[in-house]
């Protein structure tokens, strides 16, 4: 899978994706651009579902070319997820719609929505003695980056191999008390149970020890369900946003920490650059977030990108697409733990690969630890054409986190595209014990 040549060359302005820069000096030294396998970002720039895209052309109405009188999203799409959010999520009937929570359309992609969450609960910090402060796991999504930025405290909970990247419930309980012994200001969790990177599916019991020591310390909850759709066949994803209504909804009304819940529609049809997804909350934050903040900073838009996302959901051959992509990811599992610990040589503890998501996470190779003078990544890159992504997401134009000793690979493409990847990798050297370059 090769990036499009005009996503690398886009002018003289400074652009903070590294991946950019890596490709426009890859292609200084001569390689094409259609010649790179991009293995970083979930991204195939060609593989949106066909039927998503008919709908674009077809099922978007006049109306939906101008202005939504709502901030909660195209009332269409709105009605479709207010149905099936509950019955994907299998909500507890206790939990009652547009009392304890309901549900709004995002627009502008997850990072947006957690940015202004984030804003709205610092904005309940009284001073310079309460700041604010987020809790979440390492190695993990970019959650330090889009927090810090809002002047949070990061504290960072470890996940272990050893244990397949389970989180240690003592751990989060210890690092919430922390977190809350040093500020009275407000407290965020973060629980991300189809784990990114490393495609983890955390468990049940796990994620409710998770939310119980959230609420012991009076901490907010943000879910991050961005991948909560993309499963092995015959898995079923952990819901945190069920285990959080079973929680929360023991308490009264007035002791429920603030939550909001964030679910992508774009990456499980492969249409990241509609930003399109869920927001899931109770209904006072839902109207905070989207009533009163969203006004102040701009309005609903990508309108013509919910028509089509709720005619497509409208119909049965969503589910179809779904299906169908969970099998190929299992098979694309499989295939590649066989080649990692085939042309590679990796020992079976070197990497992961989870059953949820689009993501394997990998150490680099042992011998590669000593050099310091370029990331892994990069080094990949020019050895070989293949690029793999960060084991620890940054924010763009920030200087990558400390133990950059994995890398991410994305299983988008197709199997042959990964297969011509990992032989690309052992020509070039880059297999778990090293040796010389035998070709391309």
């Amino acid at each position: 899978m090769s990036v499009p040549e005009t996503m690398v060359r886009d002018g003289d302005l400074y652009n903070p994706y590294e991946d950019t820069e890596l490709l426009r000096q890859a292609t200084a030294a001569g390689r094409k651009v259609a010649d790179i396998i991009y293995l970083s970002l979930g991204e195939t720039w060609n593989g949106a579902a066909e039927g998503l895209v008919t709908a674009l052309g077809r099922d978007v109405p006049p109306h939906s070319h101008g202005y939504v009188l709502s901030p909660y999203g195209l009332p269409t799409l709105r009605r479709m997820l207010r149905s099936r959010i509950p019955a994907e999520h299998r909500l507890p009937p206790s939990a009652r719609l547009g009392e304890e929570y309901d549900v709004a359309v995002s627009h502008g992609g997850t990072r947006n929505a957690m940015f202004h969450f984030g804003r709205l609960m610092a904005q309940r910090s009284r001073g310079p003695i309460a700041r604010p402060a987020v809790v979440c796991s390492s190695p993990g999504w970019d959650y330090p980056g889009v927090f810090g930025a809002l002047g949070y405290d990061v504290h960072r909970f470890p996940l272990d191999p050893g244990t397949e990247y389970q989180p240690d419930p003592g751990d989060v309980a210890r690092t919430l008390k922390k977190a809350r012994a040093e500020t009275s200001g407000p407290l965020l969790l973060v629980v991300n149970a189809q784990h990114n990177p490393t495609g983890g599916n955390w468990a049940e019991s796990t994620v409710r020890a998770m939310v119980r020591a959230a609420r012991e310390v009076g901490s907010g909850v943000l879910v991050d369900d961005a991948y909560y759709a993309l499963h092995d066949p015959g898995v079923t994803p952990v819901s945190a946003l069920r285990i959080l209504l079973e929680e929360f909804g023991a308490l009264p009304a007035a002791r429920r920490p603030p939550w909001l819940a964030v679910r992508s529609l774009s990456k499980q049809f492969h249409c990241n650059g509609w930003g399109i997804g869920a927001l899931t909350g109770p209904p006072d934050v839902l109207e905070d977030l989207l009533g009163r903040l969203l006004p102040e900073y701009g309005f609903v838009s990508s309108v013509p990108l919910q028509a089509a996302m709720a005619a497509w959901l409208g119909g049965p051959e969503s589910d179809d697409y779904l299906a169908r992509q969970r099998g190929e990811y299992a098979l694309k599992r499989v295939h590649m733990a066989q080649h990692l610990t085939g042309e590679l040589g990796y020992p079976q503890d070197a990497f992961f690969i989870g059953p949820c998501g689009p993501y394997l996470l990998m150490r680099t190779p042992p011998w590669y630890g000593a050099r310091t003078d370029e990331p892994y990544r990069s080094f990949c890159l020019r050895r070989s054409g293949v690029l793999l992504g960060e084991g620890h997401m940054t924010t763009p134009g920030a200087l990558p986190v400390a133990g950059q000793d994995h890398v991410r690979l994305f299983l988008g493409p197709g199997t042959r595209t990964l297969t011509r990847a990992v032989q690309r990798m052992a020509a070039a050297g880059l297999t778990w014990q090293g040796g010389p370059a035998t070709g391309r």
